[in-house]
């Protein structure tokens, strides 16, 4: 069974791109088949991973608003052994395109369902909003995942996604369950995100991921490098990071031998 995951936040600067592609990559490193969808106008996945968007080729807007075929969008991401749709700015157009159209937001959801079968997993990775986009991406998924920085601004854009795919579920629209949340960002020595933790261990008991994701330069850098840090320096903090992360979603989803596994390679990478 495919396991579609919405990775969403509406809330910029929450590490959301960084924990979609980092998590392809620890997952395909298992063998599992792996697609990465770039939602997000802003191509902040694509670029990840060090595509560039060409104006010439076909793109997810065209899939989205005229129906195109989404296999002639999609690329492999050799380095990452996993295969991205990437995005381009027309994705701007999208919402405008599919207002007051019936199915607007059921689009990606349509357009997956020749490719899906072929993967374990599909990662989305949302716009920072709570656009036709992101609604779609919540109407073709399993599950949502929602990386937060540790500020109480956070915690208000992290509210306003959850009411919506609770709303979107009560219409029938979405069948999407909150996977959890992961605290990223986090840095130990500083009062504030240690509070705004125990806060959301407290709101999220049981939806709360046990890793924490630390801020950590690599990361950083391996953004600008166009790899994912999994790639850039796998004996980084980051890197064993979002390696016990793909080990924990794993045994969420009753994985258990391979997040035995990663969480193995994480402690000892």
């Amino acid at each position: 069974m495919t396991e579609i995951i919405a990775v969403a936040n509406a809330k910029g600067g929450s590490a959301k791109t960084t924990t979609a592609v980092n998590l392809c990559c620890a997952l395909a490193a298992t063998g599992r088949k792996v697609l990465l969808v770039d939602l997000d106008p802003q191509c902040s996945a694509t670029v990840a991973v060090g595509f560039e968007h060409n104006a010439e080729q076909r793109s997810l807007a065209g899939v989205l608003i005229s129906g195109n075929d989404l296999s002639d969008v999609l690329l492999h991401y050799v380095k990452g052994s996993f295969d991205v749709i990437p995005s381009g700015e027309d994705l701007t157009a999208v919402p405008v395109a599919l207002y007051n159209e019936a199915d607007g937001i059921r689009r990606l959801r349509h357009a997956l369902v020749p490719v899906a079968g072929e993967y374990d997993f599909i990662f989305i990775d949302c716009p920072p909003s709570l656009s036709v986009l992101t609604k779609n991406a919540l109407c073709a998924s399993n599950y949502l995942l929602i990386p937060m920085v540790c500020d109480y601004f956070a915690i208000d854009s992290l509210m306003s996604l959850v009411s919506l795919y609770e709303q979107l579920n009560q219409s029938g629209e979405a069948r999407v369950q909150l996977l959890g949340v992961v605290r990223t960002l986090f840095e130990e020595e500083h009062p504030l995100s240690r509070q705004i933790s125990r806060e959301l261990q407290l709101q999220f008991k049981g939806l709360l991921f046990d890793t924490l994701i630390p801020y950590n330069e690599r990361i950083s850098e391996s953004t600008s490098a166009g790899r994912p840090v999994m790639l850039y320096d796998k004996s980084s903090v980051g890197a064993r990071a979002y390696l016990t992360l793909a080990g924990e979603l794993l045994r969420k989803l009753r994985h258990p031998q391979e997040s035995s596994d990663q969480e193995q390679d994480g402690q000892s990478a």
